[in-house]
């Protein structure tokens, strides 16, 4: 019985750490992309985040001047809507907390579980917002643009070489 509250214990632990290490990836930069991105579109085919991968599939695709306007226009909405990155003040409360489900001498399974599905309805909702996004700018392409765009999308079709799970 012991054991059995340990490894539960633990999972918590692990399942709360990681939703508090993943609220840290999808925090907003309120800062002006405009100069990160032209930065990045120079550095090669590295990865520097989920929106320079949008940035370098449009690159592909010879976009018109009139639908790189919209397409920034786009960007530009969306950037708008994401939520406020939390404070430091706030960041930090939210690692006392985890800190104290962590350390406590029995979990608080209804505290663990209520920090887990606010992070999850966070995610859930970025990513929503990501797709409707992507779905924007799907539409502003030509047929041969959307044809290109889907040939690259699938997996196994990029440049890497990556091959298929079948």
């Amino acid at each position: 019985m012991k054991t059995s509250s340990i490894i539960k214990t633990s999972l918590v632990a692990l399942v709360a750490s990681s939703a508090l290490l993943a609220g840290q990836l999808y925090a907003a930069d309120t800062s002006d992309n405009t100069a990160k991105t032209e930065r990045c579109a120079n550095k090669g085919d590295r990865h520097h985040g989920p929106k320079d991968g949008m940035h370098k599939m449009l690159r592909k695709l010879d976009l018109t001047d009139e639908q790189k306007a919209k397409v920034e226009a786009i960007f530009d909405k969306y950037q708008a809507k994401r939520p406020e990155r939390p404070t430091k003040e706030q960041r930090s409360e939210h690692r006392a907390e985890m800190l104290a489900l962590i350390t406590s001498t029995s979990i608080d399974e209804a505290k663990a579980t209520k920090m887990a599905e606010a992070q999850q309805q966070q995610r859930l909702q970025g990513m929503l917002t990501h797709l409707k996004m992507q779905n924007e700018i799907y539409q502003l392409l030509t047929p041969e643009q959307q044809q290109t765009f889907k040939d690259k999308f699938q997996f196994g079709k990029g440049e890497k070489g990556h091959k298929s799970r079948d």
